[in-house]
């Protein structure tokens, strides 16, 4: 199936690090067994293909190589020959546009007489036009009459007319009030603020929190995986495939919580709508667990 040893590659990579299968699995959450299968490429023991190809991404995220590289060893493609095939694909349109640009001007050549004397035909014709539009306005064929004929009207009929004065309706305009009190409905989000990091540790403050708190999480690029812990114990945790989303309500009256992240760089995390950037300093890739102090809306 792979055209390299991709669980050598790996291997090799995390030595390279000093870095122990029980801190592997620390940062990718993933079962120390199936590391070692991977590293042995047995393949074949994993729960499946998809999860096969999620595990390998994960560990090469973990140990700084190209895990899609890895993934396509492992789908055996051969990327010379799709090179090859995009470029006699891109010789052939470019064969076919010329083709069509070349039969496209022998065209407008054929048709080129064809237009000029229509255009001719036309400027005659415009030129007829004009002429007998000179001739009919010097000489018009009905005459205007010789005299005019004047209405008078009676006294009692111009009085009639004067007495009835119509005036204007008043308009009524009457503007949109604003409801003040529908700008004062609008719901406050919550100010999500980071504090500090240490050691993987985030500590971050969210004020002015709706009731229920909820959180969104979705994975972008890549699975990652996501534990919510309440006074010590896991109250949520999930592996969350690539470009899916999971949803997480707080419980009432939790005012902190811990978020365990592994394989922090594919998550978006949102609170009510609001993001949570816990890592604006790019301090690294892998696992975080972020302490996040609430503070509810009054």
């Amino acid at each position: 199936m792979a055209s390299v040893n991709i669980g050598q590659k790996l291997r090799e990579a995390r030595l390279q690090m000093n870095m122990s299968l029980d801190e592997l699995q620390q940062i990718t959450k993933i079962q120390k067994r199936y590391l070692m299968e991977i590293e042995e490429n047995n393949f074949d023991s994993m729960p499946g293909t998809f999860y096969v190809r999620a595990f390998i991404r994960q560990y090469a995220s973990a140990v700084n190589l190209d895990g899609e590289e890895l993934i396509n060893h492992f789908d055996g493609k051969d990327l010379p020959e799709e090179t090859e095939a995009a470029t006699e694909y891109q010789t052939l349109e470019e064969s076919r546009l010329q083709i069509y640009e070349e039969e496209h001007d022998n065209r407008l050549l054929k048709s080129l007489p064809a237009i000029i004397l229509s255009l001719f035909g036309l400027a005659i014709a415009i030129v007829v036009f004009y002429i007998m539009w000179q001739d009919q306005k010097a000489n018009p064929i009905i005459e205007p009459p010789a005299s005019s004929i004047v209405v008078e009207r009676s006294s009692e009929e111009s009085s009639s007319v004067e007495s009835t004065s119509t005036e204007p309706p008043e308009s009524s305009s009457s503007e949109p009030e604003q409801s003040s009190t529908t700008e004062s409905s609008k719901e406050k989000q919550a100010v999500v603020t980071y504090q500090n990091e240490a050691n993987r540790i985030v500590n971050m403050t969210a004020t002015d929190v709706p009731k229920p708190g909820k959180f969104s999480f979705t994975a972008t690029t890549g699975n990652c995986w996501v534990g919510v812990i309440i006074n010590g114990a896991y109250m949520f945790q999930s592996t969350i495939p690539a470009g899916q989303t999971q949803e997480y309500e707080i419980p009432a009256d939790v005012t902190s919580l811990t978020i365990a992240l592994g394989a922090s760089e594919y998550i978006d995390m949102k609170l009510n709508g609001q993001s949570i950037l816990f890592n604006p300093n790019n301090t690294g890739i892998g696992e975080r667990n972020i302490i996040l102090t609430l503070a509810y809306q009054q």
